[in-house]
């Protein structure tokens, strides 16, 4: 069986890494395997297609900050994607983040409605369903909005002009859901976008929730203790780990900077990641952003809390992998971030605020959460269990 996946990246950043390890799972099982790309460059050892050209990607970039036509341009690029596809002819084509710059979504559902080829869907956001943000919030009726009054032209996709939300809406509607019921399935990583789709206009397609997952031959304890060496921290003090590829303003970074300010001397506050130009407090230790996984082990091997003050987010493992670490997660209860805690791994903030996490903090340091505990929770979540899923539905359809 041939199989195509199609995604903005290979091997980079969390989904660009999903794609990799389900390429790497399927070819094992016995799948003819092939990557269709859009942005930076592919590992060697897999066959991949480049879709378009870094001119292609800034001409897109162009169109979606002016225009607000993101994920309607690369028209050139994303017809030449189609007479590869016919060259490779695959039996199933499993697509992913299909935003960011390089594909025209109606001239590749325009293809994809006109041939028998079965379709994998998996969203990793909101995008799909909305009039233009990756994140939704519901309206007062707890319906998706058909026009986004209130969002950060700045943030991805950056729209700084030209606003076309409703139109937007429509359009997506109209080119999502043209193909028949019977050709796509839909894949979540979390109940709660599975949940948002049942009342989207994608509400006609099968959905199911396939959580990621992780490797947990990497994500497991450690007894290394060089981080606090390295930055002279006392012993006695207990690391606060918080950890965002992007602090854009959805990942809740201004938590952190007042939780900087109120925090008692017992703590110290670590932030890993890109600050996107934004300042901290000369109290938190800041680590600017590592693709080094075996780095990130260490880190949540010397941590006492991982915290995650997300605003917005799917399914993200970096709350499992702090656990497979042994760690605690304490996060705000917002889409699928505490879909993976229980009461005995962590604690699920329901109020979204600074004050919510010191009392969290309080909560998990009276009930000493067991690393142990962390460490069996997140065998759940192991990354060949949750992939097989995937091959299983390949191979049914």
């Amino acid at each position: 069986m041939k199989l195509l996946f199609i995604d903005a990246f290979v091997g980079f950043g969390s989904v660009g890494r999903i794609v990799q390890e389900l390429y790497d799972t399927a070819e094992n099982r016995g799948f003819d395997c092939c990557i269709a790309y859009g942005r930076g460059s592919a590992p060697e050892g897999y066959k991949t297609y480049k879709i378009g050209s870094k001119w292609n990607v800034i001409e897109a970039g162009l169109e979606s900050r002016v225009l607000d036509n993101h994920g309607f341009a690369s028209r050139n690029a994303t017809k030449r994607l189609i007479d590869f596809i016919e060259a490779y002819n695959p039996d199933v084509i499993n697509l992913h983040s299909i935003h960011g710059y390089y594909l025209n979504i109606q001239i590749l559902f325009d293809y994809l409605s006109k041939t028998k080829r079965k379709v994998v869907w998996t969203l990793h956001d909101c995008w799909p369903i909305s009039s233009h943000s990756g994140f939704v919030q519901l309206n007062d009726a707890g319906e998706i909005p058909q026009f986004e009054s209130k969002y950060d032209s700045t943030q991805y996709p950056k729209n700084l002009w030209w606003h076309r939300h409703s139109k937007n809406y429509f359009k997506k509607e109209a080119v999502f859901t043209q193909l028949k019921a019977q050709n796509l399935t839909i894949v979540t990583p979390s109940k709660w976008l599975k949940d948002l789709i049942h009342i989207s206009y994608l509400s006609k397609y099968e959905c199911r929730v396939i959580n990621n997952g992780i490797d947990l031959s990497l994500f497991a304890p450690t007894s290394k203790t060089v981080f606090k060496e390295k930055y002279g921290i006392p012993k006695s003090k207990k690391i606060l780990l918080f950890i965002a590829n992007y602090w854009e303003d959805r990942k809740g970074l201004k938590y952190v900077q007042q939780l900087a300010k109120e925090i008692t001397d017992g703590y110290q506050i670590v932030v890993v990641g890109d600050l996107m130009k934004q300042k901290l407090p000369e109290n938190i230790i800041h680590i600017k952003q590592t693709q080094n996984r075996e780095e990130l082990v260490e880190l949540y091997g010397e941590a006492d809390y991982f915290i995650n003050p997300t605003l917005a987010d799917n399914f993200p493992t970096v709350n499992i992998e702090a656990q497979a670490c042994g760690l605690p997660v304490l996060t705000f209860d917002t889409g699928g971030s505490a879909e993976m805690i229980t009461e005995e791994t962590g604690v699920k903030i329901t109020d979204k605020s600074t004050q919510g996490i010191i009392n969290a903090l309080q909560v998990a340091e009276n009930k000493h959460f067991s690393a142990e505990k962390c460490i069996e929770n997140s065998k759940n979540f192991e990354k060949n269990a949750q992939y097989s899923k995937y091959i299983d539905l390949y191979e049914q359809m």
